[in-house]
């Protein structure tokens, strides 16, 4: 028909690949952060909040439901992060495990993937119940309560970070699928 305009766009090949290439993806980038993550975190003398890489796997991941290859990469990131921050075993994955939930159950409720309003909301909530958490455990694990000013640099630099990179966490639930079949 002469006069209308073909609005399809190109899919890219980010577009094209399935939830298993983009969760191997995902977790490359969680790695490769947490790795860096162990070399020294200071310039020119002024030190900086390392982001807590996993966390952006439970947020992303979690928007397309209850899965079990997300939920055993996150169990291994736990475990990592265990060994890594010195926790006891079980500290990180119940966070990891505990943010996921969170995310999948607002999922549910709410269209995340076209709200940006919802997406925004829920991703600053998910985070701030994260550590929350982790700053719950360490007090307790310690007798006294920690210091709370590293743990909200460090909520806002994995928060400020996920809002750059948040596409890299979506396992891309298709048309028609229920949550749970993308991964």
């Amino acid at each position: 028909m002469a006069g209308t305009f073909d609005f399809r766009r190109k899919q890219g090949p980010w577009s094209k690949s399935g939830p298993t290439i983009r969760l191997i993806l995902g977790s490359t980038l969680i790695a490769a952060v947490g790795l860096f993550g162990l070399t020294r975190n200071d310039i020119f003398g002024l030190s900086f909040a390392w982001p807590h890489a996993a966390l952006w796997g439970a947020v992303g991941w979690g928007r397309v439901g209850l899965s079990i290859r997300p939920m055993l990469v996150l169990i291994v990131f736990g475990v990592m992060q265990d060994v890594i921050f010195h926790a006891p075993f079980g500290c990180f994955e119940v966070v990891n495990l505990l943010t996921y939930a969170g995310s999948t159950a607002i999922a549910s409720q709410f269209d995340v993937m076209s709200e940006p309003l919802i997406a925004i909301t829920s991703s600053v909530l998910l985070f701030a119940g994260a550590f929350l958490l982790l700053w719950l455990m360490a007090s307790t694990l310690e007798d006294h309560a920690v210091r709370i000013l590293p743990l909200i640099a460090a909520m806002l630099t994995t928060g400020l970070l996920y809002a750059l990179i948040h596409r890299a966490f979506d396992l891309g639930r298709r048309p028609g699928e229920t949550p749970g079949q993308a991964a």
